[in-house]
C-alpha cells in the first residue's frame, strides 16, 4: 500500500518552489468538475505514455490524486494502482491522496480545463489593454464587404471543424513569422480568434507587442458566433499561409530586442546538451513549438511537440514540475523566444530558448536529429516515447493478427476495446463494448464480462493501448489476448468497422469535451467562467 500525503501537506507543497509533482489520475471530465489549483490532469490509462515526460526525474515528490466518495466509503483504487505502476518503473517518492479528503479539509477546489492558460489570458486582456470585437459587429464587417484580415489561432484540425468566414488559419506561434506582411497592409481591419477567449487575447496581444497597434481579439470567438445565430465555415480546408523570406528574417530580429527587452536568456546548443546530459536528475522540458509536420521531419531527441499557441494554451499539460528548466526552440529563434516570453509570463521560473534553434543544433558538431512519420494535429503535448511496460505486457499476453482475431471472436470470448471513446465511436469491430482502460481492473470482479474463465481479446486504434490492457489482466491470471496493430491493421486486413455509439455505455469521461461539443448551455457557462476568471 502506498503512502498518502494530507490535504495540509500537498498544500504546504503546492505553494513551495521546491521541485515536486501533483497528478490527479481521474479521467478528464471529473478534472474538469472539480481540482485543485496546479495540479496537472494525468488520466490512469495514459500514465504508461506520459508519466516519463511529465516527470523526468524518478526521485521527484509525487502527489497523485485519487477519486473517493466524501462518506470515505468506495474509494476508486485508480491513485493506489498508478502509484504501484509507477513503482514498478522506478519512481521512488510517490505519495497519494483523494480529492475527498482534500475537500474534508475544507480546502478549494476550482472547475474548468487548463485553468492556468485560461486565468492568465484574461489577466493579458487586462493588464495589456487588448482591445476586442463583438461577434456581432465582426459579422456586419464581414456583410459589409470592408478590406478585412481574419486570422485563426486555434489548431489546423480546430480550424477545419468550424472558422469565421472569411478567416484564415495562422496558428498562434507562428504570428511572429508574419509580423511584417500582416503590417504591411493599411486600411484593413485586422482581427485574430479562436474558438473562445484565450488564444485570440494571447495572439492579439503578441502582435500588439511586436509592434502592430490595429489588431483586435475576437471576444468569444467562434463561440460567440454560435452563440448570437451566425453563420460559420465549416469543413473549410486549412491552408497556413507562408511568410516571405523578409517578413520570416524581420520576425527574427524582432525576437533578438524582445528577448534583449525582456530578459529572456538563450541557451546554445552545447548548453542544452549539458541540460540533457542532466536529465535524469533536474527536471528538463524540452518543447519543440514549430508545427507538428515540422517537428516529424525533424527534432531535436526527446523533444516534446507543443505548437507555440498551444504551449501558452495547454502549459499545465506539459510543465507538471514547474521548478524544472524549460527550453523551447523552432527552426531560428523567433517562435522560441515568442513562447518563452509568454511561459515567463505565466510565472514559471526557468524557461530559457535555444538560440538558433533547431538549425544551430544540427549546426553544433553534428548533433542528432530524429524524425518520424506519424503528424498529430498539433493540439496536445505530443512525445515520441514508447509508454512504460508494453515490452513487458506484450510478453504476458498474445499478440494475435485480426485473422486469429475473428476466430477467436466466434467463440466464447469477451472483445473489448479500450480506445478513447471518442475514437471507439469513430469506429469499432462490430460486437465488441467500450471499457475505459483506467478503471479495468475494477470491472474484473464485477458484472462487467471481465470477470469468469473465458478468454477475453483487447483492441485500440494501435494496438499498444490493447497490449497494455492484456497484459494487466494476464498479471491478475486471466487468459488474455490483443490485436497486434489494433484497428488499423483490422483495417488494413480489408475487415469493416462500423460507426456509432452500440456496445458503448456513457457518460463521457475519458476526454476533455469542448463546451461546443455538449451545447448551448456549456458554451454560455464557460464563456462567463473564462471571462470572470479575471475579475477574480
Amino acid at each position: 500500500m502506498t503512502d498518502t500525503i494530507t490535504p495540509e501537506e500537498l498544500k504546504e507543497r503546492l505553494a513551495s518552489n521546491a521541485p515536486h509533482a501533483a497528478l490527479d489520475v481521474r479521467e478528464p471530465m471529473e478534472f474538469h468538475a472539480g481540482q485543485i489549483a496546479r495540479t496537472t490532469n494525468l488520466p490512469r490509462g495514459w500514465l504508461e505514455f506520459r508519466i516519463a515526460g511529465l516527470v523526468p526525474v524518478k526521485d521527484t515528490p509525487v502527489a497523485l490524486i485519487g477519486g473517493g466518495r466524501a462518506d470515505g466509503a468506495g474509494r476508486d483504487e485508480r491513485a493506489e494502482l498508478s502509484a504501484e505502476t509507477m513503482a514498478r518503473h522506478g519512481w521512488n517518492n510517490v505519495r497519494t491522496i483523494s480529492i475527498e479528503d482534500w475537500k474534508g479539509a475544507g480546502f478549494e477546489v476550482i472547475s474548468g480545463t487548463n485553468v492556468p492558460s485560461k486565468l492568465f489570458g484574461e489577466q493579458v486582456l487586462h493588464e495589456d489593454h487588448v482591445p476586442e470585437i463583438e461577434a456581432e459587429a465582426l459579422h456586419a464587417l464581414i456583410e459589409s464587404g470592408e478590406p478585412l484580415r481574419i486570422y485563426d489561432a486555434r489548431t489546423e484540425a480546430e480550424f477545419e471543424r468550424f472558422s469565421i468566414p472569411k478567416g484564415v488559419s495562422l496558428p498562434g506561434g507562428e504570428l511572429i513569422l508574419h509580423a511584417l506582411d500582416l503590417g504591411r497592409i493599411r486600411d484593413s481591419h485586422l482581427i485574430v480568434n479562436c474558438a473562445g477567449r484565450t488564444r485570440s487575447i494571447i495572439g492579439a496581444a503578441a502582435l500588439r507587442r511586436l509592434g502592430l497597434g490595429d489588431v483586435r481579439a475576437l471576444k468569444n470567438g467562434g463561440m460567440g458566433f454560435i452563440l448570437a445565430d451566425l453563420p460559420l465555415d465549416n469543413g473549410k480546408k486549412c491552408e497556413i499561409p507562408v511568410p516571405t523570406e523578409e517578413s520570416r528574417r524581420h520576425g527574427e530580429a524582432l525576437a533578438a530586442r524582445l528577448a534583449e527587452e525582456e530578459g529572456i536568456p538563450g541557451i546554445s546548443p552545447e548548453e542544452l546538451t549539458a541540460l540533457m546530459d542532466r536529465a535524469d536528475r533536474e527536471t528538463l522540458y524540452c518543447l519543440d513549438v514549430r508545427l507538428a509536420p515540422e517537428h516529424a521531419a525533424g527534432r531535436i531527441p526527446g523533444s516534446i511537440s507543443i505548437p507555440g499557441g498551444q504551449a501558452v494554451q495547454r502549459t499545465d499539460e506539459v510543465v507538471a514540475v514547474r521548478a524544472g528548466a524549460v527550453v523551447t526552440y523552432c527552426s531560428g529563434s523567433a517562435r522560441g523566444v515568442m513562447a518563452a516570453y509568454w511561459l515567463r509570463r505565466m510565472g514559471l521560473p526557468n524557461v530559457s530558448y535555444l538560440k538558433g534553434g533547431l538549425a544551430a543544433w544540427e549546426e553544433f558538431g553534428g548533433l542528432p536529429v530524429e524524425t518520424s512519420s506519424g503528424v498529430d494535429g498539433g493540439e496536445s503535448p505530443v512525445s515520441e516515447a514508447e509508454p512504460l511496460g508494453l515490452a513487458e505486457a506484450r510478453e504476458a499476453a498474445r499478440g494475435i493478427s485480426p485473422g486469429e482475431a475473428e476466430e477467436l471472436m466466434r467463440g466464447d470470448s469477451g472483445v473489448f476495446d479500450v480506445d478513447l471513446s471518442t475514437g471507439f465511436k469513430r469506429g469499432h469491430i462490430r460486437g465488441t463494448s467500450w471499457r475505459s482502460r483506467a478503471r479495468l481492473e475494477e470491472g474484473v470482479s464485477g458484472s462487467s464480462g471481465l470477470s469468469g474463465d473465458k478468454p477475453v481479446l483487447f483492441v485500440c486504434s494501435d494496438g499498444r493501448r490493447s497490449a497494455l490492457s492484456a497484459g494487466g489482466l494476464a498479471g491478475m491470471g486471466h487468459e488474455a489476448f490483443f490485436i497486434e496493430g489494433g484497428k488499423r491493421a483490422w483495417r488494413e486486413a480489408g475487415l469493416p468497422l462500423e460507426a456509432g455509439d452500440e456496445g458503448f455505455e456513457g457518460p463521457v469521461l475519458d476526454v476533455a469535451l469542448k463546451p461546443y461539443d455538449i451545447g448551448r448551455g456549456a458554451m454560455q457557462e464557460y464563456l462567463t467562467w473564462e471571462e470572470n476568471l479575471g475579475k477574480e
